[in-house]
Formats: structure tokens, sequence, C-alpha cells
């Protein structure tokens, strides 16, 4: 009866989504054959840094036992996390290595995004990273720029002459780059002219005599999610059938830790950072862990942005540390010594709380709770930050225009934004007045990931304000689409491989449609199913499907980013300005923006 219930409490266990936040292998096994005490490995785990070497303005809410709801501290800037990274080094000195887990460059603000992201590489290398796999950001500006991450040289003039100037925005130091000293894998990743991996597709690394196996893999659909030029002649396999083909590979070269770094992650109902519970994590990344080989130890999370530390029902720990350097996460793993096996795991996510504090709505500075304190920043990683950063002040900080109150990127429950339409709108008047030179522009669409910061922190908005919300220096493009094709584009934003949910994009002001929640997300090639019939509307009149309009959309999009395919029909296509010139020019023209009302899309059931 008692095996009976045994089994019963352990298919209780199975069946659900998490286990315990702590794992250890069967009772008996921590005994080593040798009987020597067993050993700790360590790894300090980072993703999605996307080039924050200055402290975002995302501040974390941490737990407070004076405040049930927890407090928002400050957190994060590489100068703190190097500070944060060398304590942590100092619990393991001699067994611990510093791992990256992709979207280390990509979407970067201007102190790092206007010298090509050479700043975060350089602060990375001064604070020891020692690997990381690649991230779908990494491919932002193509295969050849990635690879110049890596192995260093100039960034090439521009044809204008406006970038690629060496000691300018380029090659800042003695007018060199010497590119990464950490290695970027990639498993997944294949020429598909030389069959070869664009990086290595595992590393070994030896602490302590034990071999550790290191699987580099990035999510299958980054072609979707980027420029699709950028990637062109690349192909992007399963992630979990690359995975489980190296197992007996490594196996064979003495590898007994195996760790996957997977570009991939879930989502997390975590209200309070450092919830080791778990609450409501789901997605992608559970699937694709729980379908590895029983073999791998621990599978490090990215891309979706969130922080969680999570184990698997056969063993597996699976975590992710937020986003933009502001957490950490640190494992342990305990290893016995006879067979070189984990026999034990933890982890913890850490804080990186800075001394920039958080001010609460009447600002007033909010005090760090109890048993928290500011991190001094690391002198040498400090001076990197602070030269990149007065490089870049000169431009960041020349004032653009002022706010009537803050715009964001929070969606509606139909997906609009503050920031998006006012995006949307700035677009549209840049290629829709005399200076564009063009057919006129009628509506204007901006992508969800296009915007990757708020203008909330201040009224008044800078340069460098906006190049965080614009990173990516896309030129607008204008085309023509039939009605038909207009519809088809809507339809596109929840057609696969869109994630769960969709990417609803945003609209400029005029035009207008409804969708319908409960009609399915994906559909065969052909009309419309979830944008309601006769809904879509420009300036009051319904869109006509045999006539033609006009349309603005960036660079990233028209090539059929974010699986917009339908735009690569797009007829008289016209390549317009970069889109942060558009949105200044648009902020200087109108003096003070009034956040622009909701309401252009209709989400019904």
């Amino acid at each position: 009866m008692r095996k009976f219930l045994s089994i019963l409490a352990w298919l209780s266990l199975a069946a659900t989504s998490l286990l315990s936040p702590a794992w250890s292998a069967p009772a008996g096994s921590k005994a080593s054959a040798s009987g020597k005490a067993p050993l700790t490995l360590s790894l300090i785990t980072i993703n999605d840094f996307h080039g924050n070497i200055l402290p975002p303005s995302v501040s974390v809410v941490v737990p407070d036992a004076a405040n049930p709801a927890g407090t928002r501290v400050s957190a994060g800037g590489a100068a703190y996390l190097s500070t944060l990274i060398k304590n942590l080094r100092q619990h393991n000195p001699k067994q611990t290595l510093v791992i990256g887990d992709g979207d280390l460059i990509g979407a970067t603000p201007l102190a790092s995004g206007f010298f090509h992201d050479e700043p975060t590489i350089d602060i990375l290398n001064q604070i020891g990273l020692d690997l990381s796999t690649v991230g779908n950001h990494e491919f932002d500006k193509g295969r050849a720029e990635l690879l110049r991450m890596q192995k260093g040289g100039c960034y090439p003039p521009s044809a204008d002459g406006k970038s690629g100037k060496v000691g300018v925005d380029t090659c800042m130091t003695k007018g060199k780059f010497a590119g990464a000293r950490f290695q970027y894998l990639a498993a997944n990743v294949v020429d598909q002219a030389s069959g070869q991996t664009l990086f290595p597709p595992y590393a070994i690394r030896t602490l302590a005599g034990v071999k550790i196996g290191f699987i580099g893999v990035t999510l299958q659909d980054t072609p979707s999610v980027v420029t699709p030029a950028g990637v062109a002649g690349l192909q992007f396999r399963s992630e979990v059938e690359t995975v489980n083909a190296l197992v007996p590979v490594l196996k064979a070269k003495g590898v007994t830790v195996f760790v996957v770094l997977l570009h991939q992650g879930s989502s997390s109902k975590a209200r309070i950072a450092m919830d080791k519970s778990c609450p409501g994590v789901s997605g992608e990344s559970i699937d694709l862990a729980d379908r590895m080989d029983p073999a791998i130890d621990v599978v490090v999370n990215g891309h979706t942005h969130q922080e969680y530390v999570c184990f698997r029902p056969d063993g597996k720990l699976m975590t992710q540390a937020g986003f933009y350097g502001r957490m950490v996460t640190k494992i342990d793993l305990t290893v016995d010594r006879a067979t070189r096996k984990v026999i034990a795991k933890d982890a913890n996510n850490k804080v990186v709380v800075n001394d920039v504090g958080v001010k609460d709505a009447a600002g007033k500075p909010i005090p760090l709770p109890r048993g928290y304190s500011a991190l001094q920043p690391d002198p040498a990683t400090n001076k990197l930050v602070q030269r990149y950063g007065a490089l870049a002040a000169s431009m960041t900080e020349v004032v653009v225009g002022r706010l009537s109150a803050p715009l964001d990127r929070r969606a509606s429950s139909a997906g609009e934004s503050t920031l998006g339409n006012f995006i949307a709108d700035a677009l549209l008047a840049g290629t829709s007045d005399a200076a564009y030179g063009g057919k006129p522009s009628q509506i204007a669409f901006i992508n969800r990931g296009g915007l990757r910061s708020d203008l909330s922190t201040s009224l008044e908005v800078n340069h460098g304000n906006l190049f965080n919300v614009l990173p990516f220096n896309d030129n607008v493009v204008a085309m023509d689409l039939t009605g038909q094709q207009l519809l088809r584009f809507l339809e596109q934003q929840w057609e696969s491989p869109q994630p769960a949910g969709g990417r609803i994009m945003s609209v400029s002001n005029g035009f207008t449609y409804s969708w319908d929640a409960s009609m399915p997300e994906r559909e065969p090639a052909g009309s419309g199913r979830r944008v309601v019939a006769g809904s879509m509307k420009l300036k009051g009149e319904p869109i006509e499907m045999d006539s033609v309009y006009r349309i603005t959309v960036n660079n990233f999009m028209s090539v059929g980013g974010d699986n917009y395919s339908v735009l690569l029909k797009g007829a008289n296509r016209q390549d317009g300005e970069i889109d942060l010139i558009i949105a200044k020019r648009y902020f200087e023209r109108q003096g003070v923006i009034k956040p622009p009302e909701l309401g252009r899309i209709v989400r019904v059931n």
C-alpha cells in the first residue's frame, strides 16, 4: 500500500508543470564512492541585456516584510551589475562561470547603440562574461555585423558618410575594436551553403576536473522576428532536435554536466521578484525543456523578459533573469566527485540594486526595504560606462519636445497604446506632407516590437529618450496595398508563427477597425476571420477591397519581418527617412504632445 501511495504521489507531481524550488537526486546518491564531500559548481547568468550599460528607467518590485505588495527599487546599470557578479564569484571563486543567454546587444539605448554596440561588448569583456548563446536581436544588423561583434574590426563606412567614422561612432579605443573575448554559441544556426554552424554549437569548460557542456540555441522562429535580409542564407533548426543530437557527442567527450542556453522563454504571473513558487509559468520554453534529453541538468531561458526559477517534473532546472541587466541568476550545482554528475541543484535570482533610487508619485525617494542595500559601482567597469555615456551625452540631452502626460507601451485589451498611436501618427505625418516628396501616405503602422521604451520618466523629451523608443534606425517605407491586401496584413497579426495572442500593431489617426477575439487566431491563406467584416474604415469611409491605399511601415516590416509577408507584394515602394528623425521632427512641429486617445482599434468578444 505504501508503495502504491508513493507511485500515486510521483504521478501527481509529474502531472503538474512545476516542482518545488529545489531539487536533489534520490536519497543515498549524495555519498561519493570516494567518500569525499561533493563539489559545488556555480553559474551566474544574464539574459536580454540589450545594451543597457547605464541604469535603465525600469524598477524592480522586491519582497518587503513591511509591505505585502512589495517595494520598488532602482536596479541595473553595468557598473552595478559588475559589482554584484564580482561579489557572487567570491562565494565559489575557482568554480564559477558567467554565462549569457542572448539579446545582450540589439535594441539598445543611445550610449551603446550610437557606437554600434561596441560599448556593450567592451563592458561585457570587462565584467568577465565567459559564454553566450546568440539571441534574435544579435541578428538585427545581419550576419556580417554579428561576426564583427565576435571577431572585432571597425563598423564599415556608410555610403552617405554619416556612420562608420573611426573615433566618432566606431573603434573608439585607439582606433580599434577588439571584439568579444567571450564565445558566442549557435548550435541551431546553420549556413546553408557550407552546412556549418555560424558559431560553435557547444563549448566545454572544466571546473575542478568536471566537464560542463554548454549548448547554445536560439529560437527557431528567429527569421520571423528580425529583418529577413539579416538572416539570408542561414537556417534555424529545431531547438530540441539540435540539443538532443549533441548530448551523445558531448558524452563521448567526457561531459557529465549539461547546460542548455536556450534563447526562448515562458511567461510568469509573479508580481514580486525572486518568487520561487513559479506562479502561472507557461509558454514555449516549458515544452522545449520537457522534450530535451533527460541528461540536461539546466535550461537557461531568455527572450520573454520574465523572471523565474522553476523545476520541471524530470528535475531539469529552468531559469530566466528578467531583462536589461536588472537581475542575475545564481545557479549552484552539487556534483558527486566519483560520478561527476549533478546530485543536487538550486538557483536564486539576485537584484542588481543600484544607488540611483526610486521616487514615489509625489517625487519623494522610496527607502530601500530592510535587508537591502545599494551596490557600489565597480570602478573599472564604471570608467567605461561613464566614458561612453559622456560621448553620447551631447546628443542625448538635446530637448526635442514636451509631453502633457506620459506615453507608454502598455496595451489596452484591443492592443492599442498611447505611445504606439503617437509613433504611428508621427510616421504618417512624415510620409504624407509636402516634405516627403512622394505619393502621400494615408495610413501608418508600427509594430509592437519596434517600440523599446516608454516616454514616462519626464515630460521633457530629449533625443536620448526618443532613441530609446526607436533604437533600430529603421528607415520608413511607403507602398501601395489593395483593400484586400490591407485586410490580409491585419490578419497576419495573429497568424503563425506569431505568439499566442498575436502582435497587434498601432495604427495612425483616421484608420479604424474591429477584431473579434472569439475567432480562431490561425487561418488558411485567404480572406480574413478575426477582422470584423466591413469594420475597416479610413476617415469614416469603408475600405474598398479593390481600391488602392498608400501605407507606411518601417523597413523591418516592409521586408516581411514579424511574418508580414503580404507587404512583400506592396507596389510603388518608396524609402523614406529614419523613423527616429521623423519622430523628432514631429515633436518639434507639435511642441507639446498630448497622449492620443485610444479607440482606433476595437475588440469585440
